[in-house]
């Protein structure tokens, strides 16, 4: 893992203080839960245990999301945005005296840009099958199009029309 980045020297130097030379260093921290939630009781194992299936925790009418779930899929906001509709809807049936049957199916889109106007896009499942699966689609202008439309769904249903 990286402890530091020397910026004069471009090495990224290790936790064991071996160094790794750069170009040009693309880093990501290393991904934990907010210390608040660490310090909730919520955390086992370094993250929030969850039914995969509804998101639901060990606790009663306590539910968690996104970045700091064991839930089996990426930490990414579009699994994030429909783990919390599934969670929504469960919150709600419950409420009126119901059952929830729906499940968090795990499957989502990721793109990528790539520059030049394109845009790539893997579709990935996490839950359907024995293991995930995914099918990767070569970046085109095309998929660019279809992810600016999705933003601008998203940035309409959350801000109103822009």
């Amino acid at each position: 893992m990286v402890g530091s980045i020397d910026p004069l020297h471009k090495v990224a130097v290790l936790d064991d203080g071996s160094e790794v030379p750069f170009d040009l260093f693309l880093g990501i921290p290393e991904h934990r839960v907010p210390k608040v939630v660490e310090e909730s009781g919520l955390v086992f194992d370094e993250w929030v245990p969850v039914d995969k299936s509804n998101l639901k925790t060990r606790y009663l009418n306590v539910y968690a999301i996104g970045d700091v779930t064991n839930s089996g899929t990426p930490k990414s906001g579009l699994f994030a945005e429909s783990a919390a509709r599934i969670a929504a809807e469960s919150i709600i049936a419950e409420y009126n005296g119901f059952e929830y049957t729906g499940r968090f199916s795990g499957a989502g889109s990721c793109y990528v840009e790539f520059g030049e106007g394109k845009v790539g896009r893997t579709d990935v499942d996490f839950f359907s099958k024995s293991s995930p699966t995914g099918i990767h689609f070569e970046a085109s202008t095309a998929l660019a199009a279809e992810k600016e439309s999705i933003e601008k769904q998203r940035m309409a249903r959350w801000f109103g029309a822009l």
